[in-house]
């Protein structure tokens, strides 16, 4: 894959990145979609990853291993972690059933005469604010999607973010090192 696929291939995932950032803003209607665009995120990402490898050029092959292991080892200990931790996810979402985010509820508290608004839609609270009335508001449930990564729990976007700017690392690096 040449280096200008290999840039659009990152442009996808950022694309599919920004809408998953749209997405998670949402309070109301289907949550899937979310789940659509981190597999969409992974599958660009791995494209990108792995896409410096060519059919019938073992030798051009062999370089470019020793290159990207290099590479590779000269990530910082958190780097490696999170590099390694969306390959894996990755492979968990296409071949073992789905990736490993979690979702956590984030209560967003709604008090009577309140107005609460996003993409997805419109919540006015309505009620008694009689003290004792038991009808003081309410709560809108929003999902929080995140990773839990060497037992640190990690919003998804923010690691998908971080990823990504390490893949854009990679080939800048690459295209550096291989004029």
């Amino acid at each position: 894959m040449s280096n200008e696929n290999i840039e659009k291939k990152l442009r996808e995932a950022r694309h599919f990145l920004d809408k998953m950032r749209k997405q998670e803003k949402r309070a109301f209607g289907d949550k899937e979609p979310f789940d659509f665009l981190l597999s969409a995120f992974l599958n660009a990402t791995t494209s990108a990853r792995n896409a410096y490898h060519q059919q019938q050029d073992r030798k051009r092959n062999d370089a470019i291993k020793a290159w990207k292991t290099g590479w590779e080892n000269a990530l910082s200990p958190a780097e490696k972690l999170l590099y390694n931790f969306m390959q894996k996810d990755r492979v968990a979402e296409v071949h073992k059933g789905g990736s490993s985010r979690d979702v956590k509820p984030d209560a967003i508290k709604v008090g009577v005469g309140d107005v609460y608004s996003d993409e997805s839609g419109t919540l006015i609270s309505m009620g008694s604010n009689i003290p004792g009335s038991g009808m003081g508001g309410g709560f809108i449930i929003k999902p929080h999607y995140y990773f839990t990564i060497d037992g640190v729990e990690r919003d998804v976007t923010a690691a998908c973010a971080e990823y990504l700017a390490l893949l854009d690392r990679m080939v800048t690096q690459f295209k550096a090192d291989n004029p």
